[in-house]
């Protein structure tokens, strides 16, 4: 039969002993969200990260888009926002921390039974007016258009007067494809034949083969064009985190700076900037 106070130390002792216990490192979920490719982006630094993090666990829905994004870190949803431009002067909250982790080019992208090896910018208006109907195949030209406030729409203007005024006349076209995300404008690229849009590489990168990567005016969208400034078509992606981010947060932000991390993300067409 046990004595009574020796069974009361042994209970103590084992109490002090399981109380001063510390896991090796917290388990944690991340939540991080944003523009369409760079929430695409994030996925594969993401599985690099949680080989030597395993108990940190991350949330990365459906993009919700950047401005989105940017309300939902100030609110406390998200410990990331991953917005595809930058933060606009009424979103720079002495709260929050931002810096540019990379540029991505835009590429013209077709369904991949549509065999464009280039396109002009005056061929590209004249797609987006209307003008050009029909590729040589047959089927129908139908543009993927984005929201007209949109940095991918704005960007697309960008390429000259004429565009600018094309894409004007296909917002105005009735019944016309509509991309809200870029992974939204990416589904119908790879469903709906004769489709053309304006997109970041990262999603055609993302699933190789499901559609066709056109060069634009004799000039393909790659990251060695876009470093040597033979190509300026390209979407910034930030990074935005709290002042007083996580353990988590920091140690995969400090990943994202590695070696590693930048080869991994050039490889799924981010052009990385000089670093924080």
């Amino acid at each position: 039969m046990s004595h009574p106070h020796l069974t009361r130390r042994v209970a103590s002792a084992l109490l002090l002993l399981l109380l001063s216990w510390q896991p090796a490192s917290a388990a944690e979920t991340i939540r991080i969200n944003g523009t369409g490719c760079g929430v695409t982006l994030m996925k594969p630094l993401i599985a690099a990260f949680q080989k030597s993090h395993p108990d940190v666990t991350f949330e990365a829905q459906k993009s919700v888009g950047s401005a989105a994004s940017l309300k939902a870190i100030t609110k406390g949803a998200l410990d990331i926002a991953v917005p595809g431009r930058d933060l606009k002067p009424q979103e720079k909250l002495p709260t929050l921390a931002w810096y540019e982790y990379g540029r991505t080019p835009y590429a013209v992208v077709t369904h991949r039974d549509t065999k464009l090896d280039n396109v002009t910018t005056g061929q590209l208006a004249a797609m987006f007016a209307g003008t050009l109907g029909k590729w040589g195949n047959g089927d129908f030209v139908r543009v993927v258009l984005r929201p007209n406030d949109d940095i991918d729409t704005t960007v697309l203007r960008s390429l000259s007067p004429e565009m600018d005024r094309a894409v004007t006349a296909a917002h105005a076209r009735p019944d016309m494809l509509m991309g809200i995300t870029d992974q939204e404008t990416f589904e119908h690229l790879k469903k709906t034949a004769g489709t053309i849009s304006f997109i970041p590489l990262i999603m055609p990168l993302s699933e190789p083969g499901t559609v066709n990567v056109a060069r634009l005016n004799g000039v393909p969208a790659t990251l060695p064009k876009l470093a040597a400034g033979k190509y300026s078509y390209a979407k910034r992606i930030f990074l935005v985190t709290r002042k007083d981010p996580s353990p988590g947060v920091k140690a995969f932000l400090q990943f994202l700076e590695s070696k590693k991390a930048r080869a991994l993300a050039q490889k799924h067409g981010l052009l990385t900037s000089a670093g924080r």
